[in-house]
């Protein structure tokens, strides 16, 4: 019901909505009534307590397979790189323009695409995505050269 919902957010919604059930008059049994009242803000308190902690179990083992699949993948990359051939380049689907492109459109493409990988645009990420837009900039530079000269 709440897959993808990280624990932080769901829980101030559950208590919201525990706060709000316990406040407001309308009830499955009104709290004029004193103790039968309450017992049934009480359950609900129980029920979203217990929806929030299924909910945020089920979110930390899909966190985990997902952190455990990218190691998985990393390594199989990190040992498979090696014997893999690197794949050839085609500098018009890294730059993103057609064939039939002229000059002016493939330097504006080359700009474009140079901006969002430039190292001063993403000094502020980590360093794994550092390295990777770093990678991207070479890639994109072998490209331009390619279809420049």
């Amino acid at each position: 019901m709440f897959e993808g919902i990280s624990p932080k957010i769901l829980l101030v919604g559950m208590l919201i909505a525990s706060l709000a059930y316990l406040l407001l008059p309308f009830d499955l049994i009104p709290d004029f009534l004193g103790l039968p009242g309450r017992i049934d803000d009480v359950a609900v308190i129980g029920f979203l307590t217990w929806l929030y902690k299924t909910n945020a179990a089920k979110f930390e083992r899909q966190q985990a397979q997902r952190s455990g699949a990218d190691s998985q993948n990393e390594s199989k990359r990190s040992t498979g790189a090696a014997r893999e051939r690197p794949r050839p380049l085609d500098a018009w689907t890294v730059l993103g323009i057609h064939r039939s492109a002229s000059p002016k459109e493939i330097q504006s493409a080359y700009r474009a695409r140079m901006q969002e990988y430039h190292p001063d645009k993403v000094s502020h990420l980590g360093q794994d995505l550092q390295k990777l837009a770093h990678a991207k900039c070479q890639e994109i530079q072998q490209a331009y050269r390619e279809l420049k000269g």
